[in-house]
């Protein structure tokens, strides 16, 4: 028996019950459309999550004092002398207000050396001018989304003077507003939106900048930068055991860690999730099949009278719940893959404090997941049709021919 007389013979079956055929194969689909649709759109929101985290600097360790605890030139001596640590600066960091296009927007300050956080975050690129000295306290760097308004039009180039208005509170019910002015000397690349640090909505500018300028005395915390990202834990653990809880330490190769845990988690409900549609098309198939079978019993005995065994009886059975499978499995990846860009082109919103960034990440649709999905199909068109095959290859066919 060629397999093309199996194909042929099952698809005349299903022509001849369409409407049954047509309800089990819609069935049959919405297990892989869920699959593809909602696994592909997590998962690729997870990726792209987990790559800006990762992005962020790999060997940097951010050490930021607690309540109280104020950092001096001595603890940046000591946090540069922790083994492993091959660099190491402190930082300001405040938030202000910068008019953007026709509004005014919140935008974030940081006051860091410039190689320094060239060099621990790699993935930040110069789109036009050039980083500026560090000695030049007038001059900044601003992020892409700083430059250019919602419209995409560039609203500061290199040269123009950029005015952030940044308030102080002096005390209770006291704030005092601030307003400086910096040149723009460069301008990054579009980075990304990140919730733990946004590039693209960032002033840097210099250490002296912060203290002379802006009139910031303490530092906000220490960056450092270790050889490796191997030696993370051991240099976070020898700065929990110098300085306890007066500090508090942020490793981002920690948080990528703890990230990548959550999404392997987010990524396994999902696909556990998807797994109930194809359950439950499991029980269509075998419903139809089933039904199928009491509806041929004596064109099954006439088949078995002609010399047909059982394992080809078996085989026929089967080849109808897989054709079926195939088809529903085909249309659930077509209509899922298109609904998985629909959804992912509406975007992630995350909110971080006052700021909103919108994440638009495409779905990770890779080809271990269409195939993984496809044999699914299959195994619901045989595990469905195994029963349903079995028994109508043990019928006798003295019973078959005489069946009503």
């Amino acid at each position: 028996m060629l397999l093309t007389d199996v194909l042929r013979f099952s698809y005349k079956v299903l022509s001849e019950k369409k409407l049954r055929a047509i309800l089990t194969i819609i069935g049959i689909s919405i297990g892989p459309l869920a699959l593809v649709m909602i696994y592909g759109v997590t998962s690729g929101y997870s990726n792209y999550i987990l790559q800006q985290i990762q992005g962020l600097g790999q060997n940097l360790i951010a050490v930021m004092p607690r309540q109280g605890y104020r950092f001096t030139k001595d603890d940046l001596s000591t946090l540069s002398a922790i083994n492993g640590v091959v660099d190491a600066t402190p930082f300001y960091s405040t938030q202000g207000g910068a008019r953007i296009g026709s509004s005014t927007q919140t935008v974030f300050i940081y006051a860091v050396r410039y190689d320094f956080i060239f060099k621990a975050i790699p993935s930040l690129k110069i789109m036009e001018g050039e980083i500026p000295a560090e000695t030049d306290i007038v001059k900044c760097i601003i992020g892409h989304d700083i430059a250019f308004d919602e419209n995409g039009n560039q609203v500061y180039h290199v040269g123009d003077a950029i005015s952030v208005t940044i308030y102080k509170i002096q005390g209770p019910g006291r704030i005092q507003a601030r307003r400086v002015v910096f040149l723009v000397s460069a301008i990054l690349s579009k980075y990304g939106g990140a919730a733990l640090l946004n590039p693209d909505m960032t002033i840097f500018i210099s250490i002296g900048a912060a203290e002379r300028l802006i009139g910031m005395k303490d530092w906000s915390g220490i960056l450092l930068y270790v050889v490796d990202p191997s030696v993370i834990n051991s240099v976070t653990d020898k700065i929990r055991d110098l300085y306890g809880n007066t500090v508090s330490i942020t490793s981002f190769y920690a948080i990528a860690q703890i990230a990548s845990s959550i999404t392997g988690a987010v990524n396994f409900m999902t696909f556990a999730a998807s797994m109930a549609a194809f359950a439950v098309a499991v029980a269509g198939v075998a419903a139809t099949m089933i039904t199928s079978v009491i509806e041929r019993t004596r064109e099954i005995g006439v088949l078995k009278a002609l010399g047909f065994t059982d394992g080809q009886v078996l085989t026929l059975i089967l080849s109808e719940g897989v054709v079926m499978s195939l088809i529903g499995g085909g249309i659930g990846v077509a209509i899922g893959s298109m609904g998985a860009y629909m959804l992912a082109e509406h975007g992630l919103t995350i909110h971080a404090g006052a700021t909103e960034i919108i994440v638009k990440a495409p779905p990770n649709l890779t080809p271990e997941l269409l195939t993984v999905t496809i044999i699914l199909t299959i195994m619901v068109g045989l595990l469905g049709s195994l029963f349903p095959a079995y028994r109508a290859a043990k019928i006798p066919p003295a019973v078959a021919l005489r069946y009503e």
